[in-house]
């Protein structure tokens, strides 16, 4: 995740450099394969790796959630004794990773669409 991060934050200019790139009438090529090299070097490997991320962790997640509803439902209110703040950082760091795969998707997703206006 941290890697996934630090990437983002250093290619997210880059990126949304690429999306706002205007579509010429004449000339495309230099445009083009500014998009398309920014597509395929940058925001799709960076948004495959979030989205392994988010999949590698994914069941710890589900059986952390399962497993405090389990307690919730067992003690009520009284759970909160068995708060665990590392299994909840561990939760909202799959989340993030999950908000982060869903951004890049998107901007993929713009990228691919200039790359098509400008073929």
């Amino acid at each position: 995740m941290a890697v996934v991060a630090i990437l983002y934050g250093a290619w997210y200019q880059e990126i949304m450099h690429a999306i706002k790139i205007t579509v010429p009438k004449h000339d495309k090529q230099i445009n083009f394969m500014v998009v398309h090299n920014v597509l395929v070097s940058r925001c799709l490997p960076l948004t495959i790796m979030a989205a392994i991320v988010f999949l590698v962790f994914l069941p710890d997640v589900i059986e952390i959630l399962q497993h405090a509803l389990s307690v919730l439902g067992e003690m009520g209110v009284k759970s909160y004794r068995k708060y665990d703040s590392v299994r909840t950082a561990f939760c909202l760091v799959v989340f993030v990773s999950f908000i982060i795969a869903m951004h890049l998707c998107r901007l993929t997703r713009a990228l691919m669409e200039v790359r098509r206006k400008l073929k």
